[in-house]
Formats: structure tokens, sequence, C-alpha cells
């Protein structure tokens, strides 16, 4: 137990010689201007890293958003219809 103190009490110790050394500037960098032209270089450079899908997966992606779609319809249309009976009955035994 008393071995845990002695590492702990080290660690709390601060070498100044491991820190770094911070630079105090008194002129904030300035970033570099972007003009048009090489901004829209880079807008296409970017565009062309991105993998687009196929017309393939597209129309099947949206052909299951709409069988979802369908689906929670039904759901929610039944679950409705459910509660329309249930809260009349109820509402009649109180």
């Amino acid at each position: 137990m008393a071995k845990s103190k002695k590492s702990k009490s080290k660690a709390k110790q601060k070498n100044p010689a491991a820190e770094p050394e911070v630079k105090v500037t008194s002129e904030p960098e300035k970033k570099k201007s972007t003009g048009p032209y090489e901004f829209l270089q880079q807008v296409q450079r970017e565009g062309s890293k991105v993998t687009w899908t196929s017309r393939n997966e597209t129309m099947i992606s949206t052909v299951m958003v709409l069988v979802m779609v369908v689906i929670m319809s039904l759901f929610f249309l039944l679950v409705d219809q459910i509660w329309r009976t249930v809260i009349p009955f109820i509402l009649s035994l109180g």
C-alpha cells in the first residue's frame, strides 16, 4: 500500500524539461486567400473523390423506401382502428 502512495506522489510532480516550449507571437497567422477559380478546382477534385451510387442501386433503395412506407402506413392504420374501438369501450366503463 505504501508503494502505491509513492508512485502517485511521483506522478503529480511536474518535469519542466518534458513540457514543450510555447512560442508567443504578437501577430496571428493569416490564412491564404483562395480565389474563385482555385475554389472551383478544389470543389471539382473533391467531387471526383465521391463514390456515386449506380442507377440500379438507387432504384432498389427507392423501392425499399416505398415498401417500408406502405408497411408502416398499414401498421398505423391498424393501430388507429384498434384504439378507435378500445378507447370508447374504456370510457364507457366509468
